[in-house]
């Protein structure tokens, strides 16, 4: 393995000491949005086997920004909560950091403050149709004022908490996803239109945020190279948004993709597990829709390794700044293709949750290859279970 993967990196005042982020995935392990033991050994756990900057997720940044009543708002209630995280990884080594987001109209949970759920525009939210949520409201200019307030409360109270960063989550389908989308985005005003308009909301977030913070804390965001439907954000457009990004002053930018709501599979390839995600589901409506339809409405994406590389080297071609790479490496064969294409970092989700100490193993072995065989029952349990690999 090139020692450049394993040499130290500087975010702004923050060095860490290798090239590897635990991505933020779902973890599944708070209830009524108070932790369990199992988040704070899960991350534990990622510092202790040399990771460098484990991310924590899903961090809400108000109650409307919920998916589900589970996770947590990232308000003072949840500080305590926090600086515990902190203090955990910090012990084992480590840095942490923090995904910000808001749901949007995706969203099923019953810990809200709006009648109707918040999103650019009217749109139908297949996932809350049956909690009685169906549709979106689209958001006023008070909403997004108190939306941008917000992010950068979460932000400061995660600084404070001891948290090394904080990252933006602008993909997936979530709120400032939903903004980006011209599929989704259908406002006439100042938010919606030119791309410049569709990122305005992520670029006021992202100032107010660098406001709070100050000009030492770094700012990673996650964008998609694409959400991979007709009129979805277009990796044109996440060639011109880096570079928006660039030029407000963000550290790093993690390349993804997918649109939860629209193409889940898109980002996690492999099988779909049906079986797994129907005996998961706790609403009896949902659970025949998907027991009866899930094959024809859920895509189903095939697994190959490194699968975002071709349209991540089209932005690495595009910007010098600081990108991390993310999708399919599981293996120091693949590893050695990130960085040999250019990229600063590599965020790795299912080989971590696979084996915690993948990274030891491929120090030790230069044709490990992780055990995940994408069968992504992971998945199909993490809202019942919290997030483990069946293996």
């Amino acid at each position: 393995m090139e020692n450049n993967v394993f040499s130290s990196i500087k975010l702004r005042d923050l060095e860490l000491k290798n090239r590897f982020i635990k991505t933020a995935t779902y973890e599944g392990m708070s209830t009524n949005g108070v932790p369990d033991d199992r988040l704070y050994n899960f991350h534990a756990e990622m510092a202790a086997n040399d990771v460098a900057l484990t991310t924590v997720a899903y961090g809400a940044v108000n109650e409307n920004g919920l998916t589900h009543e589970d996770q947590m708002v990232i308000d003072e209630s949840a500080f305590p909560y926090l600086k515990r995280l902190a203090d955990t990884i910090h012990v084992k080594g480590g840095k942490i950091s923090l995904q910000l987001t808001h749901c949007g109209y995706f969203t099923r949970s019953t810990r809200y403050k709006s009648r109707k759920p918040l999103g650019p525009s009217r749109t139908l939210n297949k996932y809350g149709l049956m909690k009685g949520r169906p549709y979106s409201k689209p958001m006023t200019q008070q909403d997004i004022s108190q939306t941008i307030t917000d992010f950068a409360n979460a932000a400061r109270i995660s600084a404070r908490a001891g948290f090394d960063a904080v990252e933006v989550h602008m993909g997936h389908g979530y709120l400032l996803s939903q903004f980006l989308s011209p599929a989704i985005n259908k406002r006439k005003d100042n938010y919606g239109g030119s791309l410049e308009n569709r990122t305005r909301l992520s670029m006021e977030i992202i100032k107010a945020i660098r406001e709070a913070l100050g000009e030492g804390f770094p700012i990673l965001c996650k964008l998609n190279l694409s959400d991979d439907f007709k009129d979805g954000f277009s990796l044109d457009d996440c060639i011109q948004t880096v570079q928006m990004l660039d030029d407000i002053g963000v550290d790093a930018v993690i390349l993804s993709g997918g649109f939860t709501s629209i193409t889940p599979f898109y980002l996690m390839r492999g099988e779909i597990p049906l079986k797994e995600m129907v005996e998961s589901e706790p609403n009896y409506l949902q659970k025949f829709a998907l027991r009866f339809f899930g094959r024809s409405i859920i895509k189903k994406y095939v697994f190959g390794e490194n699968f975002f590389i071709e349209q991540a080297k089209q932005v690495r071609k595009s910007t010098k700044m600081k990108l991390v790479y993310v999708g399919g490496v599981i293996s120091s064969e693949g590893i050695r293709e990130v960085m040999e294409a250019g990229f600063d970092m590599i965020a790795l989700g299912r080989a971590l949750i696979a084996e915690p100490d993948f990274l030891n193993k491929i120090k030790d072995n230069s044709a490990h290859r992780s055990p995940c065989d994408q069968c992504n029952i992971c998945v199909g349990y993490m809202e019942k279970n919290g997030i483990e690999c069946v293996l």
